[in-house]
């Protein structure tokens, strides 16, 4: 899978910056669009599941224009999967313009068929203000349902409003016990940040 887009937030000077996470975000690069004239013919697809397969072989291969079409066969027949990666592409502005309300529409059809990483996404909008007014409510909400399926980057999230007192009143130990859920899911992140409060 591809790497995560991190919304840092320095901890202490000095010490390893604690992340928050929202899966799939990566900033846009000078190279990662094609110009028009590189679309190539979409190959047939024969289901909703070879269409998404599709997407993320284009993707990989930086053909974010290509990547949308078979997305967009995918999310039409419901697809959760091609939603979120829909909502991935204009949230991150690859072959697409940015729009984090469109990213978040795309987001919440996914999330309405109970996809975690959706409602983890959600979440992250919410706590960023990204498409939506901030609202560290919405966003706590949006994380504990991606959390109650065990997404450990949710898991993660939720541990970092609570360390910060992030629209919650700062309480370490539940910090803690939310790292620890995601750090016990192999969340790396988490185990840096039990590292940094010494709660390993």
């Amino acid at each position: 899978m591809r790497a995560n887009r991190r919304l840092t937030s320095g901890v202490k000077a000095g010490i390893a910056v604690l992340l928050i996470c929202a899966q799939s975000f990566l900033g846009a690069h000078a190279d990662d669009t094609h110009p028009p004239g590189a679309r190539s013919a979409l190959p047939p697809v024969d289901s909703t599941s070879a269409a998404y397969r599709q997407g993320h072989d284009f993707y990989a291969k930086k053909n974010y224009a290509e990547a949308m079409r078979c997305y967009r066969v995918a999310a039409g027949q419901g697809n959760a999967l091609a939603q979120v990666e829909i909502g991935n592409l204009y949230g991150m502005a690859l072959g697409v313009p940015q729009d984090y309300a469109e990213a978040l529409r795309w987001y919440r059809l996914a999330a309405a068929q109970g996809n975690a990483e959706a409602e983890d996404q959600i979440g992250f909008f919410y706590l960023s203000g990204w498409g939506v007014p901030q609202d560290s409510a919405q966003a706590l909400n949006w994380f504990r349902k991606a959390a109650d399926q065990g997404n450990e980057v949710a898991q993660r999230n939720i541990g970092m409003m609570f360390l910060r007192g992030m629209g919650v009143a700062a309480d370490r130990a539940e910090a803690i016990r939310w790292f620890r859920l995601a750090a016990a899911k192999g969340d790396d992140d988490a185990k840096e940040a039990l590292k940094y409060l010494d709660a390993q």
